[in-house]
């Protein structure tokens, strides 16, 4: 073996050779069996796999667009998703009628599981009355960072809205229906029951024809019937009693309607009324007497004294200010008298004694008129005390005493003394501010506001008495009894049309207490041309007593004053005799 066949150490040089080539070709196979294997993995086994299901029924999602990076691939039937090559960082999730969402993965992840919220909103909307589904009902979807979503109702009440996020609330309107709201929150299905609050009719006569003006009440809610007796009430509560009423008639009622439609026919009824004092209806044998007048003669109704000129308070009153004074003095057993009236069908009327008050007045000094120079309280010529009519206070003392008075089964509630006072030192009277006709009429129709906004809404009637010359005075007459203000706020307007009140030359007569019939039908005539259908509203106090001046009244002189009532008035008319003692033979046979 030649010298240059030997390498170092003795071997061949033609194994150095080999040598030199596996140690370039073994790492190089080594790279690629790696690659292979690498290969073979990501082949067969995908760097990140997930799910999307629904957030709320937990079933997979199909063809869910799910993004990763510039990297977009979609859910197949089952839901399921997956990336070749690993990825880090937000996956982005969207579908259609689903709410798009992110989830955030790393490398470490290798499945991921994903909910998506549904976004379509569906439901029935029924009419909670009669069951049946609401065609056209409007469905509005509001939230505070979307626009504003609407649909109607189709004819099986269904509807369908879309892209609704859960903070949204959707409320549901129709004409004629209370508007119902609810939150979307996680519902797929809204259903919606709809209460009408709508009630509608028309009022008629006994003859058939419309009757306009009648008082429709249901609760606080109330409306009035149109020339053709039509009516609508809105708003109305889900229950309760209907009751309609209007001045010349009987009151009827009705049940809550299923259809929400309630017509009825009103029985005219015309008032004919006789005063009896508290005095009277306190001794039991002149309240029989009276009973027995009623029975046997057309008299159907009875005026009683609930409060009256001296501020005393005829039944057991609760009100705070009326213990405090000590008014509550009850001359007579109220709910006795009521029970006697109701059994007989006889209409029961309260007098109530508002601002001619001395009781009040001198129990309670800061509410009564004071002299302009002692500043000590100011009375009548004949020393009465009257309270300040323009104290709030006092409007609600006898507020509240009407509401006593209406809960104990009144029919009527009769305002008297509804006026500034007229006799007297007037120049010095102090009422904490200077009077003038705007001042005067304020506080009436403030006054008369609030009462028919606490007694009007009952079954009970307001009426107002007024001065027979307030028929002709188109002002407030100096006392603050405009009856332009007061007549759209009172059910019935009682002017006092005594003819002894008159005085001498008033409408051509030297004296008119001598002519009842003429000084009733005159007065009435001019109700009607100054009031035209509000006329009906009015119903006269006459005169059955003789004032001293002129002829002597009895039977031939009331029923003159009731002739021309009845041919001129429409709701009737009452007799006043402060002692209760009436001309019996006025009055026609039952």
């Amino acid at each position: 073996m030649s010298q240059d066949e030997l390498s170092h150490g003795g071997r061949p040089r033609r194994w150095t050779k080999v040598s030199w080539w596996y140690s370039l070709v073994l790492p190089v196979a080594l790279l690629l069996l790696v690659a292979s294997v690498l290969i073979d993995r990501l082949g067969s086994d995908p760097a990140l796999t997930g799910v999307v299901t629904d957030a709320y029924t937990g079933e997979p999602v199909s063809g869910a667009q799910v993004s990763a990076g510039a990297t977009a691939v979609e859910t197949d039937g089952s839901g399921s998703f997956e990336f070749e090559s690993p990825y880090s960082g937000p996956i982005s999730v969207s579908r259609e009628d689903y709410e798009s969402t992110q989830v955030a993965v790393d490398l470490d992840d290798e499945q991921v599981a994903i909910r998506i919220r549904p976004t379509t909103l569906t439901g029935t909307v029924t009419n909670l009355r009669t069951g049946e589904p609401l065609e056209g009902a409007r469905v509005t979807v509001t939230n505070p960072t979307r626009a504003t979503a609407k649909t109607v109702t189709d004819e099986s009440g269904m509807y369908l809205l879309f892209d609704i996020p859960s903070d949204a609330t959707v409320t549901v309107e129709h004409a004629g229906l209370s508007p119902v709201t609810e939150a979307v929150g996680n519902n797929l299905v809204l259903d919606f029951d709809v209460r009408p609050d709508i009630i509608t009719g028309r009022i008629v006569d006994g003859a058939g024809e419309p009757v306009d003006g009648a008082q429709v009440q249901l609760g606080s809610v109330s409306a009035v019937s149109e020339t053709d007796g039509t009516y609508r009430l809105t708003d109305v509560p889900s229950e309760g009693q209907i009751f309609i009423k209007k001045v010349g008639f009987r009151e009827a009622t009705a049940d809550y309607p299923d259809d929400m439609i309630v017509d009825a026919t009103l029985e005219a009824f015309t008032v004919r009324a006789i005063y009896v004092p508290a005095d009277v209806a306190g001794d039991q044998q002149r309240w029989q007497e009276t009973l027995q007048l009623i029975e046997s003669t057309e008299i159907n109704a009875v005026v009683l004294d609930v409060k009256d000129e001296s501020g005393i308070v005829h039944f057991d009153s609760s009100v705070p200010l009326a213990a405090e004074i000590g008014a509550a003095e009850p001359g007579y057993d109220l709910e006795s008298c009521l029970e006697d009236l109701a059994d007989r069908d006889i209409y029961a009327i309260a007098r109530m004694v508002i601002f001619d008050d001395p009781l009040l007045a001198s129990q309670r000094p800061d509410l009564a008129i004071k002299d302009l120079g002692s500043g000590e309280v100011w009375t009548t010529w004949d020393g009465s005390a009257w309270v300040n009519t323009l104290e709030e206070e006092v409007w609600q003392y006898n507020i509240d005493l009407a509401t006593e008075v209406a809960a104990a089964g009144f029919d009527e509630i009769q305002l008297d003394y509804l006026r500034f006072p007229t006799d007297g030192p007037i120049e010095v009277a102090d009422y904490g501010t200077a009077l003038d006709p705007d001042v005067r009429a304020e506080a009436m129709t403030e006054f008369l506001t609030r009462m028919r906004a606490a007694v009007g809404t009952s079954q009970v009637f307001i009426a107002a008495i007024v001065t027979g010359v307030g028929v002709w005075d188109e002002s407030d007459n100096g006392i603050g009894q405009d009856l332009d203000d007061i007549a759209p706020l009172v059910d019935v307007v009682s002017p006092m049309l005594y003819p002894a009140h008159f005085p001498p030359g008033t409408f051509g007569y030297d004296f008119p207490n001598d002519h009842p019939y003429q000084i009733v039908r005159v007065n009435l005539e001019h109700v009607q041309a100054r009031f035209g259908a509000s006329a009906f509203k009015f119903r006269p106090w006459l005169q059955d007593f003789s004032s001293g001046v002129g002829i002597n009244y009895g039977s031939d002189e009331v029923r003159a004053q009731i002739d021309a009532a009845e041919q001129f008035g429409q709701s009737g008319w009452m007799l006043w005799n402060d002692g209760s003692d009436y001309s019996t033979a006025a009055l026609a046979n039952q």
